[in-house]
């Protein structure tokens, strides 16, 4: 019997034999050369603990029920989530980068400050897919998972802005918050019950309202989603309380944050009642989120990305980390490790073209020739969100 290892070379060998011999057995002058593939463009692989290399440039399908739990209140662009829905499953494309960061995530030494990892790339290259396969592979191996599905939400399209109750000179944001804490509670509820985490402090909030130590942690989210104007101070509270956990080896925790450079722009569109700006270093939310983003605990890992598309339109003249992060976010990620989103390579390009055919979101012919697909590729650069935009009429 072949190995799976074995079996898979095999089909890569003969698909590379059945394509040389399809473009190679017609005419190559006239340009609507059918092009012969097989469709193995899927995995039947759909644990991300047990992707490899040898699945990368393959679609794999997440359930319904997971794609509830980790992304309902967020964590996919929200084109890419419409075309699911219409496409009627959610798959995701297994990239190198992608397994790369789960294998350093696999082979850490949780006893050991926290690795930082920044995902890095142009804007619509599939950085925020990377990070949800990532978000993935962290549900399934029980991390208690700090995710935000994007930082410039939060200081630009805001409900509400303000002043904080819990710290001076600090500004809330009250809807985000609790949506935040929505967002957490569907992502780990089930799990923190069967870890039975607890306060170790007692948390006042006003006169009559307080938290004490003691009760499941669960208590403080409830407490933040039925007291709006608390919701900022109570996620500063619990990234506290779980930084504890994790340092006491009580839970694993993975940090995954989208567009996490947006937390040192000096661009935000909240105001002051004095008309002036405020910055992100004035949120309550951005001083919690850059607390769990320092390497001063344990038993974790954080994983971040940087995007041009966080910041405004004055700053996207590169997309590379020191740019983006700025003096003050590189020093406060310093050490990490970077890691590249790149365009799709030749063969990540053939599995989308592939995809789309087999759902039936291209239904071009030209489609299905050399000539076609080459100018597809030629069109949009291998790029995957141009991609995506250039076929969706077809």
């Amino acid at each position: 019997m072949y190995s799976t290892a074995q079996y898979e070379r095999w089909l890569e060998k003969f698909r590379n034999f059945r394509k040389f011999s399809s473009i190679n057995s017609k005419s190559s002058t006239s340009g609507t050369t059918t092009v012969s593939r097989d469709t193995i463009f899927r995995t039947n692989e759909d644990d991300p603990t047990n992707h490899e290399l040898q699945h990368s440039g393959r679609f794999y399908r997440i359930p319904v029920s997971i794609k509830k739990q980790l992304f309902s209140h967020g964590g996919l662009p929200k084109e890419f989530e419409a075309l699911s829905q219409t496409l009627n499953e959610l798959c995701l494309m297994i990239r190198k980068p992608s397994v790369e960061l789960i294998n350093y995530i696999k082979n850490t030494n949780f006893d050991a400050p926290v690795p930082r990892f920044v995902l890095y790339g142009k804007t619509g290259t599939g950085k925020s897919l990377s990070l949800a396969h990532v978000l993935h592979y962290g549900s399934k191996n029980r991390f208690v998972l700090v995710h935000v599905p994007w930082v410039p939400n939060w200081f630009r399209r805001f409900k509400e802005v303000t002043p904080s109750l819990t710290a001076p000179n600090k500004y809330d944001n009250p809807i985000e918050s609790v949506d935040w804490l929505r967002h957490f509670t569907s992502q780990n509820g089930t799990l923190l019950q069967e870890l039975e985490l607890k306060t170790t402090s007692t948390y006042n909030w006003s006169k009559r309202e307080t938290t004490p130590e003691g009760v499941p942690l669960q208590e403080l989210l409830d407490f933040g989603l039925n007291r709006a104007k608390y919701a900022t101070g109570c996620i500063t509270a619990l990234i506290e309380e779980l930084k504890k956990a994790a340092v006491n080896k009580q839970c694993r925790i993975l940090v995954v944050i989208d567009g996490f450079n947006s937390f040192f722009s000096s661009q935000t569109r909240a105001k002051r009642e004095d008309k002036s700006l405020i910055s992100p270093s004035e949120f309550l939310l951005t001083e919690a989120f850059l607390s769990i983003t320092k390497n001063d605990w344990n038993n974790g890992a954080v994983v971040v990305s940087v995007d041009p598309a966080a910041l405004s339109g004055d700053y996207r003249q590169s997309h590379l980390p020191r740019y983006q992060l700025g003096k003050q976010g590189f020093e406060h990620l310093d050490p990490f490790v970077p890691i590249e989103i790149s365009n799709y390579n030749e063969k990540e390009f053939c599995a989308q073209i592939d995809y789309y055919i087999e759902r039936h979101w291209l239904v071009q012919p030209k489609a299905h020739t050399e000539r076609g697909r080459n100018q597809l590729s030629f069109s949009s650069g291998n790029h995957p969100y141009s991609l995506m935009q250039l076929v969706a009429p077809y």
